[in-house]
């Protein structure tokens, strides 16, 4: 599983070494990359519908960067690092290759970083040892509660039975739906600090390259401060690349500084085209994770049917674009209150935040439920017997049970 992925991957950094000028063989090597990770979505599959579709998000990650690093820029030419002291396309081929392998998805240290939306490194972790006890703290909590979610999902019935999500009442059915979601966001939390604390701890990186996977919850007063500052940190400047609004960034010609941004606030059409763009491109990762799935589901056998229709794989792709797509639509609704607010004078309280994070947790609860439940149908059509139920129910067949 996943070796097309490292293929392609690899490939796509050997490619974008090569600084390619002419169109077509853009086009062509950008295409082979893309063949390569549509090859790993119709096989890979993982043995959990949980991570077949979280790998098909992966891989739908990877097919973005592929067109930013193959179409859309020359990273060479637009990023810099803050320790560089010639650009990029001056070093020899295998430097720009390893050059390009330490591009920060987040782009910490790099010239494309959003300074407002990552959060920074407690200064009294900034010690390497501090630091690695942190995360190792971190870790104990984060797999601790990942594990409590786990088994909640495991031991709910409501989970491996085709029962809506909301069957249990309002508050379990709230639990029911924000169950998954907290499980992809606890997860990531102790990967990411057990991936800190090896490469911190065996000094390939400093502290500061490894802040929090997430930003501030508290900054999530509002819905486009949820995703833009608090949800979305790993993908946040590849989804904001697409679409007619994208400016290209020549670092090296404003100053030898790497402190060359202009700051400028951006037209109110400008901003909801790169916020529809962003969440465009969220709906397609996500909706490579229901390829995957889908995938998964053509290959498992059909269920015998003595009716005269012939029995058919249900489909299931698609079922993730709704949410996103309606994410916007959240936005222009919460900037009209406060720009309705604003005119009749109103001013910035205490309350308002109070008000701001009530309203967020409603609408991602209200608009997420959908997604939930069909990602649940569709992980039980693919994966029939319940996630960690298949060694149990085997072992029972076996006698091994008893």
């Amino acid at each position: 599983m996943g070796v097309f992925l490292i293929v392609a991957q690899c490939l796509t950094l050997a490619i974008a070494a090569l600084n390619l000028k002419s169109t077509s063989w853009q086009i062509l090597s950008c295409s082979t990359v893309l063949a390569l990770i549509a090859a790993d979505m119709a096989v890979s599959h993982t043995g959990t519908g949980y991570f077949d579709y979280s790998f098909g998000g992966t891989l739908g990650a990877a097919v973005l960067d592929a067109i930013r690093f193959l179409l859309l820029i020359r990273p060479l030419e637009e990023y810099r690092h803050e320790t560089d002291k010639v650009p990029a396309y001056q070093l020899p081929y295998i430097q720009r290759f390893f050059w390009l392998t330490s591009i920060s998805q987040r782009g910490i240290g790099w010239s494309f970083k959003a300074d407002h939306s990552v959060p920074s490194v407690e200064p009294y972790h900034l010690t390497r040892r501090a630091f690695v006890t942190s995360r190792l703290r971190r870790i104990f909590v984060y797999y601790l509660l990942f594990e409590g979610v786990r088994m909640y999902i495991r031991c709910n019935p409501v989970f491996s039975t085709e029962a809506p999500l909301l069957s249990q009442g309002y508050f379990l059915g709230w639990l029911n739906i924000m169950a998954i979601p907290w499980r992809f966001y606890l997860g990531l939390n102790w990967i990411h600090s057990l991936m800190a604390v090896i490469a911190v701890g065996a000094t390939l990186y400093e502290p500061q390259s490894w802040p929090v996977p997430f930003g501030r919850l508290k900054d999530a007063y509002t819905i486009r401060r949820f995703w833009g500052r608090t949800w979305h940190q790993f993908s946040r400047h590849t989804l904001t690349l697409f679409g007619p609004h994208r400016q290209k960034h020549r670092p090296w010609n404003h100053t030898s500084s790497p402190d060359f941004k202009v700051k400028e606030r951006e037209p109110w059409v400008k901003s909801y085209t790169r916020l529809c763009n962003a969440f465009l491109c969220s709906a397609f990762m996500h909706t490579c994770g229901d390829v995957v799935l889908q995938f998964k589901i053509w290959g498992n056998t059909l269920p015998v049917t003595t009716s005269l229709h012939k029995a058919s794989h249900p489909n299931v792709i698609g079922f993730s674009i709704p949410f996103f797509l309606l994410q916007p639509v959240g936005v222009l609704v919460e900037d009209a209150v406060m720009e309705a607010g604003k005119r009749i004078g109103l001013k910035k309280r205490g309350w308002m935040k109070v008000v701001g994070y009530l309203w967020v947790s409603l609408w991602i609860s209200y608009s997420v439920h959908s997604l939930v439940q069909d990602l649940k149908n569709a992980m039980l059509i693919a994966y029939p017997v319940p996630e960690g139920r298949g060694t149990e129910i085997s072992r029972r067949h076996s006698g091994l049970g008893l």
